[in-house]
């Protein structure tokens, strides 16, 4: 996908998937983690004596990806979507307290 900018030059925009969020902050983690997995699995078929030592170790990775694709499609509340609480109630006068 392209924009047209002020200057007349084309921008190119990332294209945007679930509900417009871009794929990085989920394939991140899933490329780091099949990286230190298949890294694992590796030195376990060198050396067996780790195979317990190893389980434990993936089940923290499977933790970690459960994690990070659950918070990548949480579904945000429309406050948090359209501006910053924060900055938000200060120009309205509220104060957090």
């Amino acid at each position: 996908m392209t924009d047209h900018h002020p200057d007349g030059k084309l921008k190119r925009t990332a294209k945007k998937l679930f509900y417009g969020r871009s794929l990085g902050p989920l394939l991140g983690p899933w490329i780091a983690c099949i990286l230190i997995g298949t890294g694992i699995f590796i030195l376990e078929t060198k050396m067996p004596v780790f195979h317990e030592v190893v389980k434990i170790i993936y089940f923290i990775l499977l933790v970690i990806l459960v994690i990070a694709t659950g918070r990548w499609f949480r579904v945000r509340g429309t406050r948090r979507k359209n501006a910053d609480r924060r900055h938000a109630e200060r120009r309205h006068g509220k104060e957090d307290r």
